[in-house]
């Protein structure tokens, strides 16, 4: 059957002959009341319920606990919009989702108010922002548009008439079965069918449609069965045994708990900007899937742990940044020339590392800043059109860069440029060369003089070649100077930078950054440019490295701190967090570290008496003795046999095989050492240095037991978005406090 277009819904609401009447107080009893008070998204509000009469009265209860509407109403009459709820859903999806309460009314409102406008008062281009401000409605058309990306475009819907799962019924249908029923039941009592002992129930009215069929039994009792041949021959069994409620598929008149515009999310505190790194060539629009991941583990987190936070009127969003899509660069030279042979993996190569050398190059690495700069800006502005009370609330803006993303973003921040580095370099070079030359003896006056030429012509050559390099930096020279003036590159104050995955570690590295031994961070990141900065890496990520050892030195000797299990029980805070000194064979195996372990315990056992005073100044406890039965007990099973040991004996003889020369080396000593009756100890980080960081920077998730170090070096580099432990821990640093609370 063919669906009723919007044109004529605007003259015909259904196929009966139930019409809108001229008097729109009559039909929209509460239409104007809630369109004329409706805010917008812009305003603060006083949260109002509005009666079928259009009177205002005080606000409802909260939306977490549903007012049902059966067996509310009494009597057969027009929906109000607090009844109707609207659904999206995206190409692909069978499901309908709903929008929230505060969306549903504004839609529904709106959609009334363009059917009865005939003067074109309202502008039907007007969109309404929905789904926590990230996408926009167009009611006309029926569609939901994502605002600051691009795609990901979804259908909506009216839902009038609602299946048992309060699955919408479609709008065509929907709208004909809504025609007959104020058709023939207007004003009557809500009631259903008495229950009869034998035979079906009575039908008071039928109307049919090319695929089912509906019947009334009550007022209240709507049945819809299909017109398949199966779905007849279950229908007769059904009649005929007096089942008829499981004949048909029911149907219900309006949602199952009321719309209500304090159902809504609180207003965004802190907007989190979300940039990719390599690879988005290859697979455009994968930012926008990566960053629904982390937003919704964070939102779960949130409602799970901390719940409170919506009700202080916090939230976060994540918006993700695509640069890559729209860039040129070469033209597609590179695929021209790349070899035929192998042409998937070449073609995988160009469109993810390839965006590296891109970067490296001086042609090419204006145009990559550029674009991410251009598009940060663009949609900080969209944002602030759109939530004008974000900036006059202070709020905040963080930024979660993937890979080479972060290394784009940090000299972006900062304002470093290459050229001018290389134009200090050639300067010092030449000028030592001139000193050289000024000192030479006399006997050489003339040579001096031909090379002092010479380096004259040099310098005029780089000072030309600087030049028309500089060309392409303009951009960036612009940033150096707007930082020099103590001014932003970007329109907003940075309040976290957090790096997944990130080499710049190593191309700060490259730039000649080195420790200062401070402890401070000013050296490679200026205190204006960003408040705290947290890089976050998995232990097998090929491509992560680590910040502090460009802090302090001796910080490569500590580890970086661990990043709690979202499920552990106790999660300390992290600014309580203690320093550990890597152990001395790290990169043994375990069981490497439990046999030496059971051989220290022997060796204190045996040696207690002799070497109290080598124990003493080691700052051991003594360990209580054994007794004398499991003595004589452990001696006997020594006796004997043991597979499990056998076992052990073995897999502990591989371990020792597989050991380098470097670790054997140290396993000699520290058996040196325990000859001497001592244990080793590993250096405290208080034995070490007495500087501290500023702040932690290096933050490591935790492997899991299962984890093979093997599959997660190809796997852990694309792995951060979905990952509930980084979810937990960028929540809890977007929201300091939540660090002081203890979670539900």
């Amino acid at each position: 059957m063919e669906f009723p277009t919007f044109a004529d819904m605007s003259v015909n609401s259904s196929s009966s002959s139930t019409t809108i009447s001229s008097d729109r107080d009559r039909v929209f009893a509460s239409l104007d009341a809630y369109y004329h008070s409706q805010p917008s998204d812009d305003e603060n509000y006083e949260e109002l319920d509005i009666d079928s009469n259009g009177t205002r009265s005080p606000a409802v209860e909260s939306p977490t606990h549903k007012r049902y509407l059966y067996p509310q109403k009494e009597f057969v009459d027009e929906l109000r919009p607090e009844e109707i709820r609207w659904f999206y859903r995206s190409d692909g999806v069978k499901k309908w989702s709903p929008f929230i309460g505060y969306d549903s009314l504004r839609i529904e409102c709106r959609y009334r108010a363009l059917l009865v406008d005939r003067d074109g008062d309202i502008d039907v281009e007007e969109r309404i922002l929905v789904r926590g401000g990230l996408y926009e409605v167009d009611v006309a058309n029926k569609k939901c548009i994502p605002v600051y990306w691009s795609g990901d475009i979804s259908e909506i819907t009216q839902g009038i008439w609602f299946y048992e799962t309060m699955q919408p019924l479609e709008d065509g249908y929907a709208n004909q079965i809504e025609g007959e029923h104020m058709g023939h039941f207007r004003g009557q009592r809500l009631e259903e069918s008495a229950p009869l002992s034998k035979g079906p129930k009575p039908v008071i009215h039928h109307t049919k449609f090319r695929d089912f069929h509906v019947d009334w039994n009550a007022t209240n009792e709507i049945y819809m069965f299909s017109e398949s041949t199966s779905s007849k021959l279950m229908r007769r069994v059904s009649k005929s045994m007096g089942w008829q409620k499981s004949a048909g598929a029911r149907l219900h008149r309006g949602y199952c708990y009321e719309a209500q515009m304090d159902d809504k999310p609180p207003d965004i505190t802190h907007l989190v900007f979300v940039i990719h790194g390599i690879g988005q060539k290859m697979d455009s629009g994968s930012i926008v899937r990566c960053v629904k991941d982390l937003r919704d583990r964070v939102s779960s987190l949130q409602h799970k742990f901390y719940p409170d936070l919506s009700s202080n009127n916090q939230r976060c969003e994540f918006l993700p940044v695509e640069w890559r899509s729209s860039l040129k660069l070469d033209g597609g030279t590179v695929e021209s020339i790349t070899p035929h042979k192998m042409k998937g993996v070449r073609s995988i190569l160009n469109s993810s590392a390839m965006d590296i050398l891109y970067y490296t190059s001086p042609l090419y690495r204006a145009e990559i800043s550029a674009s991410l700069q251009t598009e940060l800006i663009r949609l900080y502005e969209m944002f602030c059109v759109r939530h004008p009370y974000f900036e006059a609330n202070g709020g905040k803006v963080s930024i979660v860069s993937h890979s080479l993303g972060s290394v784009i973003t940090y000299d972006i921040m900062t304002g470093w440029n290459p050229i001018k580095q290389y134009d200090q370099f050639v300067t010092s070079i030449i000028k030592e060369e001139e000193e050289q030359v000024s000192h030479a003896k006399p006997k050489g006056a003339a040579q001096s003089a031909q090379l002092l030429q010479q380096l004259n012509t040099a310098r005029q050559s780089a000072l030309t070649m600087t030049r028309r390099v500089a060309e392409l930096e303009a951009t960036l020279q612009h940033v150096k100077e707007v930082v020099a003036n103590g001014e932003r590159a970007l329109p907003f104050e940075l309040e976290n930078l957090f790096c997944f995955g990130s080499p710049l570690a190593v191309f700060l590295a490259l730039r000649g950054i080195r420790p200062q031994g401070t402890g401070s961070t000013e050296h490679f990141l200026p205190p204006n440019t960003c408040k705290r900065l947290f890089n976050i890496y998995h232990p097998s990520d090929p491509v992560a490295y680590r910040l502090e050892p460009l802090v302090l030195k001796h910080y490569a000797t500590i580890m970086p701190l661990p990043i709690h299990y979202h499920n552990s029980p106790k999660r300390p805070p992290y600014t309580l967090m203690t320093r550990k000194a890597y152990a001395a064979f790290k990169g043994s195996t375990d069981e490497l570290a439990m046999k030496l372990k059971v051989e220290d315990n022997k060796l204190d056992v045996g040696s207690r008496e002799d070497s109290t005073e080598c124990i003493a100044s080691a700052s051991t406890q003594e360990k209580p003795e054994k007794t004398e039965k499991s003595d004589n007990k452990s001696n006997g099973a020594g006796k004997g046999f043991s597979l499990s040991k056998w076992f052990s004996d073995l897999k502990t003889k591989k371990v020792e095989d597989e050991l380098t020369a470097e670790l054997k080396m140290l396993q000699t000593m520290d058996q040196e050492a325990r000859s001497m009756q001592c244990t080793l100890q590993y250096p405290e980080p208080q034995d070490i240095d007495k500087t501290e960081l500023e702040y932690r920077l290096d933050y490591q998730l935790k492997e899991r037991s299962m984890e093979n170090s093997y599959v997660s070096l190809l796997t852990s580099h694309t792995a951060y978005w979905a990952n509930k432990d980084i979810a937990l821990f960028v929540l809890v640093h977007l929201f300091k406090q939540l660090q002081d609370e203890t979670p539900l």
